[in-house]
């Protein structure tokens, strides 16, 4: 779900308006540099989303709305993913007797937010689909992938050089 993160914020970059852009906490490690950089793909991304799709404005207001509604539950549930995942962990290191019911409770509980989460991806297509035709939803879900999987393999390159 981590890449699945900057995929939301990927999504946040047709949703946020500038200045809301600016009160959102920056992640850790962010530096002015890095900030600028999402901004430039942020809006180049929608301006190409705009440009491919051949989106009216109000159709580019409506998904700008979509993705910015779906993107902050995700990253809510993200957020709350990471803070399940990094006390399941404490119950597993070694050396250390877990609880079985925190353990089952934390498991079953990550279970159901990745459900949730798949259910916000399929609820936010078919708001996409009252405003959007097939073959639009269909590239911008492309679109997105390969923006994924750009930033992932940008990422992964990044880590190989430390």
């Amino acid at each position: 779900m981590r890449y699945l993160s900057l995929w939301a914020a990927c999504c946040l970059s047709l949703a946020v308006s500038p200045g809301l852009r600016a009160q959102e906490p920056a992640p850790p490690g962010a530096t002015p540099r890095a900030d600028a950089l999402r901004e430039r793909v942020r809006e180049r991304f929608a301006q190409r989303v705009q440009q491919e799709l051949d989106l009216t404005p109000e159709q580019m207001d409506r998904l700008r709305a979509t993705a910015g509604t779906y993107a902050g539950e995700r990253r809510d549930l993200e957020l709350r993913q990471r803070t399940m995942r990094d006390a399941l962990a404490r119950q597993l290191r070694p050396g250390a007797a877990a609880s079985q019911d925190s353990v089952a409770r934390l498991t079953d509980s990550l279970l159901a937010l990745r459900v949730r989460y798949a259910e916000s991806f399929q609820t936010e297509q078919a708001e996409l689909a009252r405003y959007l035709d097939p073959v639009q939803r269909a590239r911008l879900w492309v679109m997105r992938e390969r923006l994924l999987l750009r930033a992932r393999e940008l990422r992964h390159r990044r880590q190989m050089d430390r």
